[in-house]
């Protein structure tokens, strides 16, 4: 993540330590660090230049705005801060103005004669936030290896690494560190800058039982979501500083931007990564989409990612984002180089959350199944696996999985997953992958623009089943574009076909065993690539050398030999980098890590 950070406290770190903590999150040659002394508190950047941070300033008060409020002008967001951060006559976290604000933003409202800093994310927290609960000074920040340096927080959650081998992710706000905590959505941070207290608040919890759209036909619901898909990305199109670029798949959700933006008329531009690993079909479809309404396009072959990528990567996601999708290193790089000036990319995130059925393809009659349900569906390594790497057991995890789920408000366990889909999978590790590209350039979806959101998760599940409301969505915002097919399952999504396909998919997945066994079948006739083929000689080298200084409490050595060492090519590469990732991060405080040894060496 950018390196934004909040320092608090009678006893700041030297202002030497707290730069050489950011040094290493200096990126390249376009990154500069800077610093905010205000008193007990110490607001610290490193960032780019085309990076969106700015400073109001009211008298004693100060507020940082990072980010993008896409639907308030400059003088307009200045006057709403002063009234609710300086002048007090509304609330800064009233959910109400919160909603209303269309962008990804953190506010960082430091008052002097107070003594207070308070940080508010916008509502759904795209950009992540994280704190130190116990260390010497108070830490709240946007990168956590930058955070872990400054609290010298470089223990690791036993819980959590096996929760990230078994899911994929840390559950509710725990993280690798065991010294930080992730902010979950609707909350806010207030510290009392001269003695370093901090407390967490919560101001709004989402709650998704309601479908108050269901009065409303298919065609009427798409019609009106595609409507404020379109403005959502007009609005983003328009407070753009230069080019409009967006990342286009062969699937449907980056193709909706691409319609929406055809359908708006703004100016853009469509790349598509090529990279050895990705599907061939993606790539031959997204030419067939710009093919389909007459726009530009380009195809970025893309390298694999070298040694440097890897602890760059490392850096910037402090282990959430897996080195199986560190390529975005050199591919956001060629997109940088080819962009004419300063460029924002647009992906298609949260529409596979927010348009499609994501309620659970089985019944689930009870917690346990729910929590079954979770593991079965979200599973990385099997509990077998993790146990033996980690120690942890399968009903550690599943008391964590069942914990996480009884706190949330839905009454129906249907929705509860589908919470658990949003705010676990999507929000605690997907928003976490987004913000790796803004460490490159600006990047936004209009998916998760607050009135898109709210619309879409009031539509029923029962319209959006086999993609019936995407089809009718993509129909209304591009006829042209949804009538080429869609990657993830060879036919267009308006198709019968596609319905059809779609049906077995559920099918499939409701027998997890057969599954398995014909999803290379499948992939091979739709031309995606298979995920399994032999590692590269520096993956093993380095995996085998830093099993040897892993934490014992945290990551056996014997359990990685007896299970990803033992046979490296009888794991996927996605798993086989989900582990690189994991042993990475664990020795990369000390003073020499292992995968420094390997700058230039490729990683594909």
């Amino acid at each position: 993540m950018p390196g934004i950070n909040v320092l608090a406290g009678a006893r700041l770190p030297a202002t030497d330590e707290t730069e050489a903590a950011h040094r290493p999150a200096l990126y390249d040659d376009r990154y500069e660090y800077d610093s905010y002394d205000l008193g007990n508190c110490r607001v610290t950047t490193a960032l780019y230049p085309e990076y969106p941070f700015r400073r109001f300033t009211f008298g004693e008060c100060s507020v940082f705005v990072e980010g993008v409020v896409y639907n308030r002008d400059e003088a307009t967001l200045r006057a709403e801060l002063e009234r609710r951060f300086v002048d007090g006559d509304a609330a800064p976290t009233d959910p109400t103005w919160l909603r209303s604000l269309d962008g990804e933003f953190v506010f960082y409202a430091h008052d002097a004669a107070a003594e207070t800093m308070t940080v508010v994310p916008d509502r759904l927290g795209q950009l992540p936030l994280f704190y130190a609960p116990d260390a010497d000074v108070a830490l709240v920040g946007r990168n956590k290896p930058i955070l872990a340096r400054l609290g010298n927080c470089t223990e690791f959650d036993r819980l959590a690494v096996a929760e990230y081998l078994r899911l994929g992710y840390a559950l509710a706000d725990r993280t690798l560190y065991a010294g930080l905590r992730r902010l979950p959505e609707g909350h806010h941070v207030r510290v009392e800058t001269d003695t370093g207290a901090l407390t967490v608040e919560r101001h709004y919890e989402f709650d998704f039982d309601e479908e108050t759209n269901a009065d409303a036909s298919v065609r009427e619901n798409a019609r009106e979501l595609a409507r404020r898909f379109t403005d959502a990305c007009e609005r983003r199109a328009t407070a753009a500083p230069g080019e409009n670029v967006v990342l286009l798949s062969g699937g449907l959700d980056s193709r909706a931007v691409l319609g929406a933006f055809e359908r708006c008329d703004v100016s853009y531009r469509a790349m598509t990564r090529d990279f050895e690993h990705d599907s061939r079909a993606d790539i031959d479809l997204a030419q067939r989409l710009t093919d389909a309404v007459g726009s530009n396009w380009d195809r970025l072959p893309t390298p694999g990612p070298d040694g440097t990528d890897l602890l760059h990567h490392l850096d910037m996601t402090g282990g959430t984002d897996s080195f199986s999708i560190a390529h975005m290193q050199p591919f956001l790089r060629r997109v940088r180089a080819d962009a004419d000036g300063p460029a924002w990319s647009y992906t298609g995130d949260g529409g596979d959350k927010l348009v499609p059925d994501i309620s659970p393809v089985v019944e689930v009659a009870s917690v346990e199944d729910l929590v079954s349900y979770v593991l079965q569906s979200e599973g990385r390594f099997d509990a077998e696996d993790v146990e033996a790497m980690t120690g942890v057991s399968e009903a550690e995890i599943r008391a964590d999985v069942r914990e996480t789920v009884l706190d949330y408000p839905e009454s129906s366990l249907s929705k509860r997953f589908v919470h658990f889909e949003l705010f676990q999978r999507a929000f605690a590790w997907l928003f976490e992958a987004t913000d790796t590209n803004r460490n490159h350039l600006w990047t936004t979806t209009p998916f998760y623009a607050p009135d898109v959101f709210e619309y879409a998760m009031s539509i029923p599940d029962t319209q959006k089943r086999r993609y019936r409301l995407y089809a009718a969505f993509l129909e209304e915002l591009s006829p042209e574009l949804a009538a080429v097919p869609n990657a993830n399952f060879g036919a267009p999504p308006s198709s019968v076909g596609h319905e059809a396909r779609v049906a077995l998919y559920n099918a499939l997945q409701r027998h997890p065993d057969l599954f398995e066994a014909v999803k290379p079948a499948i992939k091979s006739v739709l031309g995606i690539s298979s995920d399994s083929d032999r590692p590269a000689a520096a993956f093993v080298d380095c995996l085998r050398e830093q099993a040897t200084r892993t934490q014992r409490a945290v990551l056996d050595r014997h359990g990685l030999e007896r299970t990803v060492l033992d046979d490296p090519g009888a794991y996927t590469r996605t798993q086989r980098y989900h582990v690189l990732t994991l042993t990475s991060l664990l020795e990369y405080h000390r003073d020499d890590p292992v995968l420094t040894e390997y700058r230039s060496d490729q990683f594909a």
